[in-house]
């Protein structure tokens, strides 16, 4: 019976010498683990294809990750003191980081930063139109927050979503219903926009709650779909969703309509992940 050695890929638990930190970090031979001192930062290694080690860090070095120091994430990375992470090299000179000990007990790769507000809130006090833009490119998910909405007269309120060019006020499948304590709920339609809010039986009534818009598809087609659920009056909500084939692309800005008539009360505000 045969016996193959390996040895290139085995990591012995020898402790090699200290090694300083520099922009091109060369691995010595002495050990598999080794600390690093001082702070220069690091965008590559010099080391034999096969290595496996493990690097303490007695500082803050900042890793940068590129095309032969591969990174959790692939992003860099700032150590502290006694942060340990351990590499192979799959071939010479190019090294990969396949895992780690932290002294916080984290991870290299930061946390999503979640959603962003996108400014102060908006007055929905005055006008047949709120035009809300800045929403920056890539986003996957906007959630519109309603607070004491109101409009002047009776009507539908809808959303429009709108690309660089210009707002899209066609090609919309969208629909919402009213609850109503005394009868069965109500429903109704709308192509022009993400619908709302039914008629009101009170100029009074206002819009309380949030509509969740959310991106489908960023290959070929930008399609986003809706979802909204609202207090309107006492004893009445409206609900529903919706959604559009193709905005055409990025979306960018929304408008808020009051099918002609004013609004006259509330404030509106954007989110987005």
């Amino acid at each position: 019976m045969s016996v193959t050695k390996v040895t290139g890929m085995m990591q012995t638990g020898t402790k090699g010498g200290d090694i300083p930190s520099a922009s091109t970090l060369v691995i010595d031979t002495d050990g598999d683990y080794f600390d690093i001192t001082g702070t220069t930062g690091i965008t590559a290694m010099t080391v034999d294809a096969g290595r496996r080690f493990t690097l303490q860090f007695d500082g803050a070095v900042t890793l940068t990750h590129g095309s032969s120091l591969y990174l959790p994430g692939a992003t860099n990375f700032t150590t502290e003191a006694n942060d340990c992470l351990s590499f192979i090299a799959t071939a010479a000179n190019t090294v990969r980081c396949t895992g780690y000990a932290l002294k916080d007990g984290g991870s290299p790769v930061a946390a999503s930063a979640g959603f962003t507000v996108l400014g102060a809130k908006v007055a929905t006090t005055s006008g047949t139109n709120i035009d809300i833009s800045g929403i920056p490119t890539g986003v996957s998910m906007v959630v519109i927050g309603f607070m004491g909405v109101s409009c002047a007269s009776t009507i539908n309120v809808t959303v429009q979503l709108g690309i660089a060019s210009g707002l899209v006020s066609s090609g919309y499948i969208s629909g919402s219903a009213r609850t109503r304590a005394s009868n069965y709920p109500e429903s109704w339609d709308s192509t022009s926009g993400f619908l709302v809010a039914t008629h009101s039986s009170s100029a009074g009534f206002t819009w309380n709650g949030s509509m969740i818009l959310t991106r489908m598809d960023t290959t070929g087609t930008d399609a986003w779909v809706s979802s909204h659920s609202m207090y309107m009056h006492t004893y009445q909500e409206t609900y529903g969703g919706g959604y559009i084939a193709d905005l055409g692309g990025d979306l960018s800005q929304l408008r808020l309509r009051c099918g002609g008539h004013a609004f006259d009360a509330g404030h509106v505000n954007v989110t987005y992940l």
